[in-house]
């Protein structure tokens, strides 16, 4: 052990005016007093003991380079001294003494006082003091640094653990206007470590600016400023690539010096994204040659694969070595679940019990990957290739995108299937549970981001190949018009959302009980005749020969197939909604729809779900106060089959009204649906001209009404034979 260095003061004029000016109450004096002759104060007011580190750190440091500052005592008696101040140094000296390192009389300097002032020189030591800023620790070790020392020399001499010392030395990795804001105190210890995830002074102070505005400054939010762009090495991405392989492409890699979990980000996105893109598509190669379509994404969002519609494999006997160890697996996992619920457990007991269930997991998937796809069922369905939540690779076969689901045969073809034993079975597809978009990715982009490309740039290449391309097209009609409609179709027909050319978007309103709502209507009559009618042969043909032969329609085909694919677009609104849009009016008023001659209300889409005060105050404007007051004496369920007589087109036969009520009741409508400026629908008509339209002519003789049945009174399309 180095011997101590502190002497004892000669007791001259200026040392005792110095000692009676800390002491005024008494003398006092420096001297050497051996070790065995001191012990601890009962005056002494530090009752808490320090922390074990703590202790451990003075006593190296005493170790090393002696006492640096003397103890404050008081005498019991000549040869027994009471120490006020310096608890702690006297117990280090007194663990050297035990362990051999000092004899146990060693000298020790002490300041004596009188007894009186033991408690004030007690507390003053301890109050009194401050710990050094942390900064000025920093530039003492890094001056001790540069003189030579290591850092090991420097914690044995100081105390501290060589832990401290790094965690000081990399402050030097702070930008020196960051270390002054710690310094004046507007950052915290914690703050000031948090930057020392980067070496970029720069980027440290652009966050700093960042940062520096708000209430409250939290390290985390500067490690989450300085990573924003970086991924976590823990993030599902960062496990797929690995660190190893990144660092190998020469990503850097960001760690945070002062977590003692060592945490780590990869800087580089692109970089990484690129690896993790390649490391994927190198895992799809295998299942290019056996599955229609194969995707690779970085992420897929949760529940995204319900928008594809699903083939499975065929069932196979399971492998017997698989089977076998999974029995047995299961069996000795119920054995040491018996053990008193595994409160007897060896630790290596413990152990095999937490790994059998991931084996089993593992058994489980094996046994599925055997299971092979039918030859039919990979003609139509895909394969996407993901990355897990835990990192690991995740593989979905058996996808079926929604356009490439099969048409289920028409009655008659499944009649003759079911005669015809030869005729093979189609794949079997559960459909989708989401109508959502199937998700899409967009490696090349990803791929070009990496080789320097940026998203910026990439914009402005494709804008300026899109203003050239728009140049020309705008000066051709026909090709104009044959690529819109093709769009339009490619969304109507086939029910795909991806469009390769137009940045077009169709997405047709399916209302959610449809199957009943517009079962056997007018409008559903016209919908399928129309589409009967398509020319659309030219769909059945591999890209582009579908665009040429569309192309080389007759025009009056491509005419209708524009206003069917139109069609699916229009938006469902009522004129009385808030703010409709008057577009959709005046497509409605030039196309003169007829509302009430395609929709009569009934009581299961209409008067069985309004109130019965709605439908007896209706019924009393437009049929009469005594047929209203009926219906109100009667139940809901009477006023509902009621009213839908009195508001069909055949009320006029069926309830007895005159032909003026016929006239109101048949062509009401609920507010919003008569589409605003179409022809007037006839219900302010005056009595004569409501008699001639709807029963009767000038003459008093029946003509031909709305409600006739005859085959010549309906478009062609409805007449019984079209059907």
């Amino acid at each position: 052990m180095a011997k101590t260095t502190t002497r004892p003061k000669p007791t001259n004029a200026k040392t005792t005016e110095a000692a009676g000016s800390a002491t005024p109450e008494g003398a006092a004096d420096i001297r050497m007093i051996p070790l065995d002759q001191l012990e601890t104060s009962p005056l002494n007011v530090r009752k808490v003991a320090a922390s074990t580190n703590d202790d451990a750190e003075l006593l190296s440091s005493i170790r090393e380079t002696g006492i640096k500052q003397n103890l404050v005592v008081h005498a019991l008696s000549e040869t027994r001294f009471a120490v006020d101040a310096g608890g702690r140094r006297l117990k280090a000296l007194k663990q050297l003494a035990e362990d051999g390192v000092i004899p146990a009389d060693h000298p020790v300097p002490c300041l004596v006082e009188d007894e009186r002032n033991a408690i004030l020189t007690s507390a003053t030591e301890n109050l009194q003091r401050a710990a050094m800023h942390p900064a000025d620790q920093f530039e003492s070790f890094d001056k001790l640094i540069a003189e030579g020392r290591s850092e090991d020399e420097i914690a044995l001499k100081f105390g501290v653990s060589v832990d401290l010392v790094r965690r000081r030395l990399k402050l030097a990795r702070v930008a020196p206007e960051i270390i002054e804001q710690f310094r004046a105190g507007d950052l915290t210890l914690e703050c000031v470590m948090a930057f020392t995830l980067t070496d970029d002074h720069d980027r440290q102070l652009a966050v700093w600016n960042v940062v520096k505005g708000g209430y409250h400054i939290h390290p985390q939010s500067i490690k989450r400023q300085l990573t924003e762009t970086a991924h976590s090495a823990n993030s599902a991405l960062g496990r797929f690539v690995g660190i190893e392989a990144y660092e190998a492409a020469g990503g850097v890699l960001l760690r945070d010096l002062f977590d003692d979990r060592a945490s780590a980000h990869m800087e580089n996105p692109e970089l990484l994204e690129r690896l993790a893109i390649e490391k994927l598509q190198a895992a799809a190669k295998p299942f290019e040659e056996t599955w229609k379509w194969v995707e690779v994404h970085l992420s897929v969002d949760y529940g995204a694969f319900r928008s594809f519609g699903r083939v499975y494999p065929q069932d196979i006997e399971p492998d017997p070595d698989l089977l076998a160890e999974e029995a047995r697996l299961i069996e000795r996992e119920e054995e040491l679940a018996a053990q008193n619920d595994g409160e007897d457990w060896s630790e290596a007991e413990t152990e095999e019990y937490y790994a059998i269930e991931p084996r089993l997991r593992e058994i489980e998937a094996l046994q599925r990957e055997r299971q092979p796809y039918g030859e039919e069922d990979r003609a139509i369905a895909g394969v996407v290739l993901t990355i897990g939540h835990d990192g690991a690779l995740r593989v979905e076969k058996g996808l079926v995108r929604p356009e490439d689901i099969p048409t289920a045969p028409e009655p008659d073809d499944a009649r003759a299937d079911a005669g015809d034993a030869s005729s093979p079975a189609g794949p079997h597809v559960t459909p989708p549970t989401s109508s959502s978009p199937v998700p899409t990715s967009d490696p090349a982009a990803t791929l070009r981001k990496a080789d320097g490309i940026s998203a910026s740039l990439a914009d402005d290449l494709r804008a300026t190949r899109q203003h050239i391309l728009r140049a020309h097209l705008a000066a051709d009609f026909e090709v104009a018009f044959d690529a819109m409609l093709y769009s339009l179709c490619e969304q109507a027909l086939s029910r795909s959302y991806n469009n390769e050319a137009l940045d077009i978007s169709i997405r047709p309103f399916q209302a959610q009980n449809r199957e009943v709502l517009h079962a056997d209507t007018v409008a559903q009559k016209m919908l399928e005749a129309l589409e009967q009618d398509l020319a659309t042969d030219w769909m059945k043909l591999e890209k582009p020969e579908d665009f040429r032969a569309m192309s080389a329609l007759p025009l009056a085909d491509k005419q209708a197939l524009f206003a069917w694919a139109t069609g699916l677009a229009v938006k469902p609104q009522l004129s009385s909604d808030n703010r409709p849009s008057p577009i959709i009016e005046e497509i409605g008023a030039r196309l003169d729809v007829d509302v009430a001659a395609c929709w009569r209300p009934t009581a299961q889409n209409y008067w069985g779900r309004v109130n019965k005060g709605h439908a007896v105050a209706t019924a009393r404007k437009l049929i009469g106060d005594d047929y209203a007051e009926d219906r109100n004496r009667e139940r809901k369920g009477d006023i509902a089959a009621a009213t839908e007589r009195a508001f069909a087109e055949t009320a006029g036969e069926t309830e007895g009204f005159d032909a003026a009520t016929v006239a109101r009741s048949t062509r009401w409508l609920p507010d919003g649906m008569v589409f605003s400026g179409a022809s007037d629908s006839g219900l302010d008509l005056p009595i004569d001209a409501a008699k001639t339209a709807f029963g009767e002519d000038e003459s008093g003789e029946e003509s031909i009404s709305a409600s006739d049945d005859e085959p010549d009174a309906l478009p062609a399309f409805l007449s019984s034979d079209a059907a």
